[in-house]
């Protein structure tokens, strides 16, 4: 096996590139910051994965950051190569082998599409490597053994899923609670059309489904499934995940994979890929708040058409910073947190922090993509602070609601 790594900028990102010439592998890790102690993103597995992709995706990162005030740039790393392949594992591990000097340095990784984090954690300690999340320890100031205990937590359950499996989808999830109340329709039990069923939208859809919100539609890649009265969603978790959406034939009827953008709805969630949603789409679609969870989920042409059209919009790194809170949820308490508490203050964080994005922009007239960016570029941080702990949102965090039960609406 040869693998080899060049360094070069792009768009003030740092990009490393990766090639195993034996297995016909190329791969690419991104940062975009270089002045926190710690760089956090995730190891996607893509088919026809690109440099620019990358870039992008490290960027998007080290926003979620700065709009939630913790001292962490961003990362972001993958390979081209297909997740369903049957080498996909070693492919993996050969990956891990280079990246082997920046998880002891500052890089702090997780899951992103085509990967888990049991799976990357696994393939890591096969390649002597204690945890794709040790350089927390060094940049937290917390001993190793007290970062693995948390990391532990990931594991445990909450409900139906495991902390680690609920983090981002339930913050994604409440970030949709704060729309539908911008919106009007948390008076209401609303309804929702739901794109993606992976790791992330299955966890929004339970709590979407436990706040009391309607989901009657739910698509992915193959097709979707959707029911004016509202989905089976625990029936439907119960199935083993990457089971096709559609095949949900007894809990809802099967459609297109677009059919969900034709359903009058009050909001829209995108948990699946990137450009989520088409300009012709966008121009007709009957909702009234559009969320985004998944990393560049909405072009920028098609951002701008919601706007005007005067839709309820969350960004990407707003919507999707829920892996980012959690990690401050995690990290930041002297003590060990319990999965709960864990998982009940990501939704405190992601409520004020979704709130403020979505007054500023009514208050300003600005695109809530611009309120975000403004809000992002206030934060400063001295360059030595510890990466989690802060004023997070830039109050104290005894202001944050305690549950986020107190702003979810109620069953019809």
């Amino acid at each position: 096996m040869s693998v080899t790594s060049t360094r070069g900028r792009q768009d003030e990102a740092e990009l490393l590139e990766y090639e195993d010439r034996q297995a016909g592998v190329r791969g690419f890790l991104a940062y975009a910051g270089r002045s926190a102690p710690l760089a956090a993103g995730g190891f996607r597995v893509q088919r026809g994965l690109r440099a620019e992709t990358i870039v992008a995706l490290a960027e998007t990162m080290a926003l979620k950051a700065r709009v939630l005030g913790v001292n962490v740039d961003g990362a972001k790393c993958g390979i081209d190569y297909d997740p369903a392949a049957p080498g996909k594992h070693e492919a993996m591990r050969r990956f891990l082998r280079f990246l082997r000097p920046h998880l002891r340095g500052r890089l702090s990784l997780g899951p992103d599409m085509g990967t888990a984090f049991d799976e990357i954690e696994g393939l890591a300690r096969q390649e002597g490597i204690s945890s794709v999340k040790a350089a927390i320890a060094r940049a937290q100031g917390l001993e190793r053994e007290d970062v693995l205990r948390r990391l532990e937590l990931l594991d445990e359950p909450v409900g139906p899923l495991t902390l680690g499996q609920r983090r981002a989808g339930h913050a994604l999830a409440q970030a949709t609670l704060v729309a539908l109340r911008h919106t009007g329709a948390a008076r209401r039990q609303p309804r929702c059309a739901l794109q993606g069923f992976g790791t992330l939208g299955r966890a929004a859809a339970l709590s979407l489904h436990e706040a009391g919100v309607l989901i009657t539609a739910i698509s992915d890649e193959h097709g979707s499934v959707h029911r004016e009265a509202g989905l089976d969603v625990a029936g439907m978790l119960r199935a083993p995940a990457g089971q096709p959406v559609a095949d949900h034939r007894s809990r809802g009827t099967p459609a297109a994979v677009l059919a969900p953008f034709r359903l009058a709805v009050d909001v829209v969630v995108l948990a699946a890929c990137e450009d989520g949603l088409a300009l012709r789409q966008a121009a007709e679609l009957p909702a009234d708040a559009v969320v985004v969870g998944a990393n560049c989920g909405l072009s920028a042409p098609v951002e701008s058409l919601l706007h005007e059209r005067g839709l309820v919009v969350v960004p990407d790194f707003v919507g999707g910073a829920g892996g980012s809170a959690a990690m401050d949820a995690l990290f930041a308490p002297a003590s060990a947190p319990d999965a709960r508490s864990v998982l009940d203050r990501t939704a405190a964080i992601m409520d004020v922090l979704t709130d403020r994005v979505l007054v500023r922009a009514r208050a300003s007239g600005l695109s809530s993509r611009q309120a975000a960016l403004e809000l992002a570029g206030e934060r400063l941080l001295a360059h030595d602070a510890r990466p989690y702990g802060q004023r997070l949102l830039g109050s104290q965090r005894d202001e944050l609601p305690r549950s986020p039960q107190a702003t979810a609406p109620a069953p019809a």
